[in-house]
């Protein structure tokens, strides 16, 4: 993405450990150039409920900070948030904060939060969780993984100063090698779903062709699948 990217739709999940439990969130940002940014985070002792929330915040909080697409969507597998968001808070705020049978609101602090970052034109869609949904699977897996202590950025990074040996001797084109199997290894395990930029970016130009055709093709240890009609997926070669 760049200064001028326009972004275009997102989508959102939280995953709690317990009920309460360890939880996390994951948002996902989708721009007009094709271009993504996935957003997590944790926390040690909360609910599922508070999570899908915090979800729907941090990713309004990010959106702030880019243009929007008129009419933007926001895509949850919460109807708790789209219906809270979009019904509920309005006569709790008529009651002061107050349920209709006069009980003090549950998560008051995040829906508070969230209604101070409402902006016009903002759509809350529903999908069903687990239904083979795309984003819906990648933010599931992003909050899934942060509640298990597993971040994005360590997604990626794990064992890196396991290498530390290696990296110093090997020449460069062997390490630019091993790293790239490294990288592609990791984005296996996790089951992340990778366009065909990134794919290309990952595989190098030399592949750019078998991208572009949108077929299964191998290379090296490695299936390359097509998800959907976007994404791709990594799959290790059985021998």
């Amino acid at each position: 993405m760049n200064s001028d990217s326009i972004a275009i739709e997102a989508a959102t999940d939280g995953a709690c450990s317990g009920n309460p439990g360890p939880g996390g969130w994951g948002g996902l940002i989708i721009f007009d150039d094709n271009s993504e940014l996935e957003i997590g985070g944790s926390e040690q002792n909360t609910t599922n409920n508070r999570m899908e929330l915090t979800a729907a915040i941090k990713t309004l909080e990010k959106l702030k900070t880019f243009k929007l697409k008129e009419n933007f969507k926001l895509r949850t597998d919460s109807k708790y948030v789209i219906d809270g968001y979009t019904k509920w808070i309005i006569n709790w705020k008529r009651n002061g904060w107050k349920t209709s049978s006069g009980k003090a609101v549950q998560n008051l602090d995040l829906w508070q939060k969230i209604d101070q970052l409402r902006f016009n034109g903002l759509i809350m869609e529903y999908v069903k969780g687990h239904s083979g949904d795309q984003q819906n699977d990648r933010v599931d897996r992003i909050a899934t993984n942060y509640s298990k202590g597993i971040s994005i950025i360590s997604n990626l990074k794990e064992e890196e100063s396991s290498v530390d040996f290696f990296e110093k001797k090997a020449p460069a084109a062997i390490q630019e090698l091993f790293s790239r199997n490294e990288l592609i290894l990791k984005f296996a395990d996790k089951e992340y779903f990778l366009s065909s930029l990134e794919l290309s970016n990952l595989l190098g130009d030399e592949n750019d062709l078998n991208i572009k055709q949108y077929l299964p093709f191998e290379w090296r240890n490695w299936k390359l699948i097509p998800k959907g009609e976007k994404y791709w997926i990594i799959e290790k070669k059985e021998f």
